[in-house]
């Protein structure tokens, strides 16, 4: 069985948004960093890309459990 993923997108106070496909663990790294409110939090997207988000900085994460793919 796969491991869960999550989708995110986060929308900074500057306008510029991301979104990033991570695992549940990601998850949870980022959301302990919003909680904190402040603090630069790093974590890994499906991508094998690397992300380090300042959290002071996020206006808003909207997230998305269950992340389905079309496709043959």
């Amino acid at each position: 069985m796969s491991e869960q993923r999550t989708r995110v997108e986060i929308g900074f106070d500057s306008g510029l948004i991301v979104i990033a496909t991570i695992s549940a663990k990601e998850w949870d790294k980022l959301q302990q960093g919003l909680e904190a409110g402040s603090g630069v939090v790093r974590f890994d997207g499906e991508d094998m890309a690397g992300y380090h988000v300042d959290v002071s900085k996020v206006s808003y994460v909207k997230h998305e459990q269950h992340v389905g793919r079309v496709g043959f």
